[in-house]
């Protein structure tokens, strides 16, 4: 094929799955479900006799499909094309592609295809639903082009620069983790920058509909006047050609940075280099000085070792005499000299401090100490946390300075922006969750720990804690926030205890539920996918579906029909996300109850009533917290095959 054998690859292995059908089914089936209820919330049970319902119903309807599908295209389309590439560097796979005869431009495309592939023909398969806005009237066909353009160019975008951080960087958390804050500042980063600039343009079009993927889709859906309602926009082309430009960039930038990320050396991946650099500075730092005996240790065994392995050609003076047959002295006795041991120069500028640390001693549970005492996780995650705090520093700047002057900011549409920091936090933790032990499992490091005599409790509170431990800036800015809210007045003190509870509860659900994921899928991809495709549907979904019932007001008896089907849709989706590998009743009451439970504590937050919301969201992710970790403690062994039942 044209593109290359990775895309040729993908394009003839994909179809055969029939995760493959399953999804783009589904997606017609959830744009179907919606449509239906806009049906009813706009017309309902009622004869159609005025001329201007169904243009109405049209554009109601296009808006919401275009505002849904580019949410989809702007989050799982970076994490889609990093989650590829991790997934490579996970097995080891990717260096082997790296020595294959492929150009770096086809590993670099082929990858972003990959990636891609999926997101974009389950996009593709909304076009014959969403022709049925230009049928109905109230928009044109150009309209549901530019929807389409703008939403494709947004993936491809997002796509290519969840490819740069995964080519970056070497470990899965941080590819996801980062890719998901740069989603996140890229819509909110260019919005105040938009704000700062209102009268900025770039080539006639205001910047923010040139830098904002909502702003664009708001513009196409807008029209400022009806001369420009063709097949595309100027503002569409403009918005697109500054998208795909910015993908081409990232892609070339990528290509080019290619061979010196990969393989990486600023991880702890690469263990070779650095043992060996530490063996050197043993040695160096027991070697004798000139005239003093050798003393017994390791820099003499290594010495030993080395120079038995070793010739007896071009060893330095410090060698001289080493090896029996020249002087008939011992290999290292006082005569021999200083010497390093390794027959390389000494390396200077290495921390001689590492080999002065003193032995450690770890705890009664090791998995636990090695998540909170080590740098489990490499030294790259500060980035992660100093761009979260960034995030979270403009999201509360913003909150503050738009809420100034306001009695109650909280129960305005304002809150949307402490409530959104939160579920980033939750996404976060639950991507810190899954990432956790798919890469244990991807590098091996998963099967030497089942050999050893953990017990399965220690394994999974180990980890569970460990995750929190990591994610701490997570857990405590919400907080903290929270805290400053009830400081100022803004919150009372009952709804400050609510929200924590409920909160440390909702970061322990969120750390179980991609340690449940990871150990029910051994595809890294499809357990991150499902992971964090189960906190996007309880997150947002219930919101979205929230917000429906709101705009219909008193008409909820009218589209109880849809409701019903919406939730009833989730409940099997999640079901299959939670229970379809270790299925179990506990597992089968959360997945029927969970999504009906959390609607209603957001009715009930949004009427006013605090308790009967807090002891609702208590107990149904109490209960699924406890549904998921009691069989992965109990049922451990079995499910990641430590055990001798399964072996007959």
């Amino acid at each position: 094929m044209f593109g290359g054998p990775i895309i040729a690859r993908e394009v003839v292995a994909t179809p055969r799955s029939l995760r493959y059908y399953l999804w783009r089914a589904s997606f017609s089936c959830v744009l179907f479900v919606l449509l239906w209820t806009a049906w009813q919330v706009i017309i309902g049970w009622q004869d159609v006799r005025e001329v201007g319902v169904l243009a109405r119903f049209g554009g109601y309807l296009y808006f919401m499909f275009a505002m849904l599908q580019l949410t989809l295209m702007l989050f799982f389309a970076p994490l889609f094309t990093a989650a590829a590439v991790s997934y490579e560097k996970d097995r080891r796979t990717f260096n082997l592609l790296l020595m294959t005869s492929l150009s770096d431009t086809e590993i670099v495309v082929g990858k972003l295809v990959a990636g891609l592939l999926n997101i974009l023909i389950i996009l593709a398969a909304s076009v014959g639903l969403l022709s049925l806005c230009a049928l109905l009237g109230g928009i044109s066909f150009g309209q549901v082009i530019n929807l389409f353009l703008v939403t494709a160019a947004s993936g491809v975008a997002g796509g290519a620069m969840g490819l740069l951080i995964a080519l970056w960087r070497d470990r899965t958390f941080q590819s996801i983790s980062l890719t998901i804050l740069m989603v996140v500042f890229s819509v909110t980063g260019v919005e105040l920058l938009s704000v700062a600039f209102p009268t900025l343009r770039v080539l006639g079009v205001p910047l923010g509909e040139v830098l904002n993927p909502y702003r664009a889709m708001i513009a196409v859906l807008y029209p400022a006047t009806t001369a420009g309602t063709g097949v595309v926009r100027a503002s569409s082309l403009v918005y697109i050609g500054v998208r795909l430009t910015f993908a081409a960039l990232i892609v070339a930038f990528g290509t080019y940075m290619l061979r010196k990320w990969n393989p990486g050396h600023n991880e702890p991946r690469e263990q070779g280099d650095e043992a060996e650099d530490l063996i050197e500075e043993i040695v160096a730092l027991e070697a004798p000085a000139e005239g003093e005996p050798v003393a017994v240790g390791v820099g003499a065994d290594v010495a030993a070792f080395s120079g038995g392995a070793s010739s007896g050609t071009d060893r330095g003076p410090a060698a001289k005499g080493s090896t029996r047959g020249t002087s008939g002295e011992a290999p290292f006795g006082p005569s021999a000299g200083p010497t390093t041991g390794l027959h390389v120069p000494r390396r200077t500028h290495r921390r001689v401090a590492a080999a002065q640390r003193p032995y450690r001693s770890p705890w009664a549970n090791p998995i636990l100490w090695r998540e909170l005492m080590t740098r489990a996780y490499g030294t790259k995650p500060l980035i992660i946390k100093g761009c979260y705090a960034l995030l979270f520093a403009l999201g509360v700047g913003f909150f503050l300075s738009l809420g100034r002057g306001m009695a109650n900011p909280m129960g305005s549409s304002l809150a949307l922006i402490p409530v959104g920091l939160a579920i980033l936090s939750l996404i976060m933790i639950n991507a810190q969750g899954v990432t956790a032990l798919t890469s244990e499992r991807d590098t091996g490091a998963l099967d030497l720990l089942l050999v050893t005599e953990l017990s399965p409790g220690d394994f999974i509170y180990g980890k569970l804690f460990g995750i929190l431990y990591n994610s701490k800036e997570m857990v405590a800015l919400p907080l903290l926030f929270c805290g400053y809210l009830w400081w100022t007045g803004k919150v009372s003190g009952e709804n400050l205890i609510f929200f924590t509870i409920d909160y440390l509860l909702l970061c322990h659900f969120a750390a179980m539920l991609g340690l449940h994921s990871a150990i029910s899928f051994t595809s890294s991809r499809v357990a991150i996918a499902n992971s964090l495709g189960t906190m996007f549907f309880l997150m947002t979904g219930i919101l979205i579906c929230s917000g429906l019932i709101i705009l219909s007001d008193q008409v909820f008896g009218r589209q109880i029909l849809s409701f019903m089907i919406f939730i009833g849709v989730g409940s099997v989706a999640l079901f299959g996300s939670l229970g379809a590998r270790n299925p179990s009743r506990a597992i089968a009451l959360v997945s029927l109850l969970t999504p009906f439970w959390s609607f209603y504590c957001i009715i009930s937050l949004l009427n006013g009533d605090f308790l009967a919301a807090f002891l609702f969201s208590v107990g149904v992710y109490g209960f699924a917290l406890a549904a998921m970790l009691v069989p992965a403690v109990g049922d451990f062994d079995i499910a990641l095959g430590r055990t001798n039942a399964i072996q007959g």
